[in-house]
């Protein structure tokens, strides 16, 4: 039996200790918290939503009625919408439920890194689809594993207008007069996996080779018409169009063993866990480890966790809005079960975009940021302490606002923030003290 996961560990690689729940002993323990990649973790396994295939189904299902009879029936319509209110409150329970939170936290850094973004508002459909069968199975897998289905995902292909890309010799491209669009192949280059290193002939060349995929409820394939014949050379290596799918997938894992992308993944995960400035060493190991496993992530977990930057009591990041949102939630022990929680779900999409972080609307393709610096203007600060509020005033049962300091910091939590919590007028508005406090939004 795996103990509870520490304090520390559940602050910097969790959302924060659950109200009530029990704490383990020391510092960082490396192996359990890896055990959680393998673990089943029921409160969060409670929210599984549609798959992909039952979304494609649903989204096919709705183009077929509207085009023959010009309308989508009250029946789809109404499933389609529910689907959607149903993702965003699964995006703020996951967190919310976990019992240590390790593994929701990479499945949010890495959907955050290969951004799928609702920002045009077309994809609301596709989003949680993409966080679940594209990054959730592989976040203890390989990282070429995880931008292949990440590519070939029908998210990815609307949000980067894949379908408006024609092979420009291609039999399509010809008879409309239309080209290539690059979004996807400059993307995945420049923010999925190497971010330096390659040229623009070489996005030009992979967007040759990219042209006519298409994902959809029929699967994964090439569309042969938009194909641009001949010889593709991206890399120094060859690519052809015989066999178009083997091709990309060949493509996709030959870049993510490239060391621009082993440098890319490593600092991804070392400034995210550790240090908005993360150390240099650090980030070496955790290339060097990527490379050696052939872009096998656990081992790269390995080598962050037992890093001492990693195991430090210093807490200099910021949690972002999301984390910050679903920690205050874990710390009050609500949850679905209580009343409020409907209350607090419909008002979360807005509380959220006042924090600056609109639930599946990153502003661009690189994603939110994983600095300080993009949570820290007044009014996202001042959308927190609304939150905290918010929350503090739905919270049922006799709240003991300095043991709940303890609970939520222990030694990291200054005599003063103590002193504070317990002076308040009121029970809940010393609550509010902690989870408005600068110390309750570092990890």
């Amino acid at each position: 039996m795996v103990e509870p996961a520490s304090l520390l560990e559940q602050i910097r690689f969790g959302y924060g200790p659950r109200r009530d729940a029990p704490q383990g002993e020391g510092g960082v323990d490396v192996d359990r918290v890896l055990a959680q990649l393998t673990a089943l973790d029921p409160d969060a396994a409670a929210w599984d939503r549609p798959v992909l295939a039952d979304r494609l189904a649903l989204i096919a299902a709705s183009v077929a009625q509207k085009k023959a009879t010009g309308a989508i029936s009250a029946a789809t319509g109404a499933a389609l919408k529910q689907m959607v209110v149903d993702d965003g409150e699964t995006y703020l329970a996951r967190p919310t439920l976990a019992e240590a939170g390790f593994v929701e936290r990479l499945v949010n850094l890495w959907a955050n890194r290969i951004t799928v973004s609702n920002v045009a508002g077309n994809l609301a459909r596709y989003i949680l689809s993409f966080r679940d069968d594209a990054i959730r199975p592989h976040i203890a897998g390989r990282y070429g594993d995880m931008v292949q289905a990440a590519l070939w995902h029908p998210g990815m292909q609307v949000y980067l207008t894949q379908a408006k890309s024609f092979g420009p010799q291609s039999v399509a491209g010809l008879r409309r007069n239309r080209g290539l669009n690059e979004n996807l192949a400059r993307e995945f280059l420049e923010l999925h996996t190497m971010r330096s290193g390659y040229t623009q002939d070489d996005v030009t060349q992979l967007a040759w080779l990219l042209a006519g995929m298409i994902s959809d409820d029929r699967g994964m394939r090439v569309d042969p018409r938009r194909v641009q014949p001949g010889r593709k050379r991206i890399l120094g290596e060859d690519y052809n169009d015989a066999d178009p799918v083997a091709e990309i997938n060949r493509l996709v894992q030959t870049v993510a063993l490239r060391p621009e992308t082993a440098q890319n993944v490593a600092f991804t995960l070392a400034r995210h866990f550790v240090a908005d400035d993360p150390p240099a060493d650090l980030v070496a190991a955790l290339a060097a480890t990527y490379l050696a496993h052939d872009s096998a992530l656990t081992p790269v977990y390995r080598v962050l966790l037992a890093h001492p930057a990693a195991r430090s009591p210093d807490r200099t990041k910021l949690r972002s809005p999301h984390e910050y949102a679903a920690a205050a939630l874990r710390l009050t022990g609500l949850s679905p079960a209580d009343p409020v929680w409907p209350k607090l779900t419909r008002k979360f999409p807005l509380s959220l975009a006042a924090m600056g972080q609109a639930p599946f609307k990153a502003l661009r393709p690189d994603g939110w940021p994983e600095v300080a610096n993009g949570w820290m203007t007044p009014p996202m600060l001042a959308a927190r302490v609304d939150w905290a509020i918010d929350i503090a005033r739905q919270t049922t049962g006799q709240i003991n606002p300095v043991a709940l300091v303890d609970t939520a910091l222990g030694p990291y939590a200054s005599p003063l923030l103590k002193q504070s919590a317990g002076r308040a007028e009121q029970r809940w508005e010393g609550l509010v003290v902690l989870l408005a406090s600068p110390e309750f939004s570092k990890r």
